[in-house]
């Protein structure tokens, strides 16, 4: 999960940095546009034939969609037309702004224009192979993965000074399917949200459900040095539930976790001879 989080903030703040445009500071912003920063609204509905890694042999993720869940509800409520506004990934207003210190901050928030306090999102993929060198060999490590949510607040900071990227994210999964025929392993209805939700849904029922207790916080400081890319968890903490794992078509049950903490936790990714 740190992995996948820290990959989107990366790739959004690489797009808006290499999107071709030359450096503008926010004096210069102001008096082009009568206000300090820049303010991004924007659709988005992406297919993908196929993503491949290559080391000796390859990775293959094929099938990939990313847009929106278009769900009418989200952990058992109608959460507002914003979560069911069609099959693109929008209701979102991204903010640009290079604060006096130099450091450039993008917020993400919700549309109000839509209605609604969330933004919605469905990612799938098809099968993720394993392929030889020569591509004679292959093998379906996963058919299939099945991911819908809502995302309530992002932001990201690359401070200046450090070059550290600061990352916030609030996000609920109520939704995740994992088809690995392979080992005849099914996962379904798995969903994450934050550490009060059973507490809530006990105290309140599905209907009385706060943003707050279907969403979880996950903050993240990035940063590299010549060991690798450092991914700190500086706070997540979260509820998750699974509502069947199934073994050869039969169903072991479902499991609950209550109350899980990584924060504190931390990894270094690096490459190896």
């Amino acid at each position: 999960m740190k992995i996948l989080l820290s990959m989107l903030s990366i790739c959004t703040i690489s797009s808006f940095s290499y999107a071709g445009f030359s450096p503008i500071d926010d004096a210069e912003l102001g008096a082009i546009s009568g206000q300090s920063g820049i303010t991004i609204e924007a659709d988005l509905y992406a297919t993908i034939g196929s993503f491949e890694y290559t080391d000796e042999g390859r990775i293959s993720v094929n099938d990939i969609i990313i847009g929106g869940a278009n769900k009418p509800t989200y952990f058992g409520k109608d959460w507002g037309n914003s979560s069911h506004s069609g099959n693109k990934l929008d209701g979102s207003l991204v903010t640009i702004d290079v604060l006096a210190d130099g450091d450039l901050v993008i917020a993400g928030s919700v549309n109000p224009a839509l209605g609604g306090g969330i933004i919605d999102f469905g990612i799938s993929t098809g099968s993720i192979q394993l392929l030889s060198a020569d591509r004679l060999t292959s093998a379906t490590l996963i058919d299939s993965i099945s991911i819908t949510g809502i995302i309530t607040k992002f932001r990201t900071k690359i401070d200046a000074a450090s070059l550290h990227i600061l990352t916030e994210v609030e996000f609920g999964i109520d939704d995740l399917d994992i088809d690995i025929s392979g080992l005849n392993l099914k996962v379904e209805n798995a969903f994450i949200a934050s550490s009060s939700y059973f507490e809530s849904l006990e105290d309140w029922g599905s209907q009385g459900l706060a943003l707050q207790d279907i969403t979880a916080k996950v903050s993240l400081d990035i940063h590299a040095d010549d060991a690798g890319l450092h991914i700190n968890t500086t706070s997540l903490e979260f509820d998750m539930g699974i509502g069947s794992v199934s073994i050869a078509d039969a169903s072991i049950g479902s499991f609950r976790l209550d109350n899980v903490n990584l924060t504190q936790s931390s990894m270094i990714i690096s490459g190896h001879p």
